[in-house]
C-alpha cells in the first residue's frame, strides 16, 4: 500500500512538474463544458443558420477560422448565399474530449442537390474553427443525389462500452486504409482492416460490393479485392488528419488530399468518415471534390 502511495505521488509530482495536470485538467473542462447533445445542437444550430442564410445566429468565437473547399472565406461567403432546404441525410461525429462535432449532410441548391461535409471546434461554448466542403454535380466523377437522402444506421449505431475501441486504436484503423490505397500495387502493400461486406459511399455514390446496375464493374467487388488489383495505384495520400474521434459511435474523421505526380493531376480533397468495431472497418463515406493540381486544404496537416 506504502509504495503504491509513493508512487502516485510521484507520478503526481511528475505531471505537475511537467503541466500536464493543467492540460488534463483543461481538456476534462473541455469535455464538461459540451457533450455530445451539447455538440450535436452546435452541428444543427449551424445547419438551421445556413438554411435561412444568417450567419448572425452563429455564437462563434471572437478569433475564428472559416473554410469551403479549401478556401479561406469570410463567414456569410460561400454556400451562405445560395443553401436551403436541409435534406433528412444527417451522419454526426461528436468528439466531447476534444470539443469537435462534424456531419455529413446535404441541403437542396437552386434546382439540385449540394452535398456538405462540416467541422466545428468549439471551446467555451463557442465556435473556433468552420471547415466545409461543399460538392455539386460535376464538381466530381461520381454524385448520386438519391444516395444522400437517408442516413447510415451503420454510423447511428452506439458501440457498447465493454467493446470501445481507443482513440488511438481508431485512428490508427483509418490511417491502415490510407496507407493501403498509397502502397497498392508496391511491395510495401499491407492491406486495410476491412470487415466483411463493407460499403463504401462517395458522394452518395456505393463503391464497394454493389449487386446491381453498378457504374464500374470494380464497383461490384469488395474493397480488399480492389486494393489488391491495385486499382488507385500511383495514389499519394497528403495533407492526413484526424481531427475527430467518437470512440462511442467507434467512428473517426479522416480528412486528407488524394495527389498523383504530374502537373495535369487534379487535387481530390476528400473528408471520410469510417466506421469501426471489433478492429474492422465497417462502412466508409466521403465526401471529396476535385481541385486543381498542387491546391491544399486550407489547414495544417499537424492539427
Amino acid at each position: 500500500m506504502y509504495r503504491t502511495t509513493t508512487i502516485r505521488t510521484f507520478l503526481l509530482a511528475v505531471l505537475i512538474a511537467t503541466g500536464s495536470v493543467v492540460a488534463l485538467d483543461a481538456t476534462a473542462q473541455a469535455s464538461a463544458d459540451c457533450d455530445g447533445a451539447c455538440l450535436k445542437g452546435f452541428v444543427d444550430g449551424y445547419l438551421d443558420a445556413l438554411a435561412h442564410r444568417d450567419p448572425s445566429k452563429l455564437p462563434v468565437a471572437a478569433q475564428f477560422k472559416y473554410t469551403e473547399n479549401g478556401r479561406v472565406l469570410d463567414l456569410g461567403e460561400g454556400f451562405w448565399k445560395t443553401a436551403s432546404t436541409p435534406l433528412r441525410y444527417r451522419d454526426y461525429l461528436l468528439d466531447p474530449q476534444n470539443g469537435g462535432a462534424a456531419a455529413l449532410t446535404a441541403l437542396d441548391e437552386h434546382d439540385g442537390i449540394a452535398q456538405l461535409f462540416l467541422r466545428l471546434k468549439i471551446a467555451n461554448r463557442r465556435i473556433t474553427e468552420i471547415e466545409t466542403l461543399v460538392v455539386r454535380v460535376g464538381d466530381q466523377r461520381w454524385f448520386a443525389p438519391e444516395g444522400l437522402e437517408h442516413m447510415s444506421d451503420v454510423f447511428a449505431e452506439t458501440v457498447p462500452a465493454a467493446e470501445r475501441h481507443s482513440r488511438d486504436e481508431l485512428t490508427a484503423a483509418a490511417n491502415a486504409y490510407f496507407n493501403a490505397v498509397q502502397t497498392e500495387g508496391t511491395p510495401e502493400f499491407v492491406q486495410a482492416p476491412f470487415g466483411p461486406g463493407l460499403k463504401r459511399f462517395e458522394n452518395g455514390l456505393q463503391t464497394t460490393n454493389v449487386t446491381s446496375n453498378p457504374v464500374l464493374e470494380r464497383h461490384t467487388l469488395s474493397p480488399d479485392v480492389q486494393l489488391e488489383r491495385a486499382f488507385y495505384k500511383g495514389t499519394l495520400v497528403k495533407d492526413r488528419r484526424f481531427p475527430i474521434v467518437d470512440t462511442e459511435h467507434g467512428t473517426v474523421l479522416g480528412l486528407v488530399t488524394f495527389r498523383r505526380d504530374g502537373a495535369d493531376s487534379p487535387t481530390l480533397l476528400i473528408a471520410e468518415a469510417f466506421k469501426v468495431t471489433g478492429g474492422k472497418l465497417r462502412e466508409i463515406r466521403a465526401v471529396m471534390l476535385n481541385l486543381p493540381n498542387g491546391a491544399g486544404t486550407g489547414w495544417s496537416a499537424a492539427r
